[in-house]
């Protein structure tokens, strides 16, 4: 397939320039050939970059105006491999709801028992905004905290960061299993993108699975990530650039 595809390409300099653009940014030549394979055969340069454009917008999935994670609140669980920014995007997603609804209507959480500091930070954060933040040790006392939280507007819960590959990723997910926690995936923008197939398929996420995109401010390239929601059709809930 990919022999008769460079076949027809030499015959076509628009085609071929698309491709070379697309595989620059970083999509997978799965993506680009499929891509490709759909556009207009009449398109001339300009009009093919914008096609590609509108085509990948149309791909992607995300949450409607007005129904978006600080509209509406919920049981939020923030999962992914070490280092990707969850506890950060948790205190980014508690400042930006308390500015909207208050300080009041939130509440803090924190499982994750295993990294040195990891409590602190986030009880940092949590001063900072004038929220208690909680430790959870197990299923049994996640439960206790979510029934005290039951008038909270929005529940944000950090979790440990577990590698992928990490034996301990199924004992995590089996913790959050209750319908009432929405699992959210941070995922980094600067990770290659076979990187990021392994963690979504390690951290079985789904259509269900809201997706946060962090450290857009180190990415080189964003056609991995992007490539990666549209392949395994991931909503994306948000974005996070950098630090601050």
């Amino acid at each position: 397939s990919s022999l008769a595809m460079h076949s027809d390409l030499q015959r076509d300099p628009v085609r071929t320039q698309l491709l070379r653009s697309l595989l620059g940014y970083g999509f997978s030549p799965l993506l680009v050939r499929k891509l490709i394979a759909r556009m207009p055969s009449d398109y001339g340069e300009t009009q093919a970059r914008e096609w590609a454009g509108s085509s990948l917008a149309r791909l992607m999935r995300g949450v409607e105006p007005g129904q978006t994670l600080l509209d509406k609140g919920g049981i939020y669980a923030m999962t992914g491999p070490t280092g990707v920014g969850k506890t950060t995007t948790t205190a980014k997603i508690a400042a930006q709801f308390a500015l909207r609804h208050g300080v009041g209507s939130i509440g803090l959480l924190t499982v994750d028992a295993y990294r040195i500091g990891a409590q602190d930070q986030l009880r940092t954060f949590g001063r900072l905004l004038g929220v208690p933040v909680h430790v959870v040790h197990d299923a049994t006392g996640l439960a206790e905290f979510m029934n005290i939280f039951m008038n909270k507007k929005l529940v944000l819960i950090d979790t440990v960061g577990v590698g992928q590959r990490d034996e301990r990723v199924s004992e995590l997910l089996a913790s959050l299993a209750s319908a009432s926690i929405n699992r959210l995936l941070v995922l980094n923008a600067a990770a290659q993108v076979e990187t990021l197939d392994d963690v979504v398929g390690a951290y079985r996420a789904d259509a269900r699975t809201g997706v946060i995109v962090s450290k857009l401010d180190e990415a080189v390239k964003l056609g991995g990530v992007v490539d990666c929601l549209i392949r395994h059709r991931l909503p994306l809930v948000g974005m996070a650039d950098g630090q601050r």
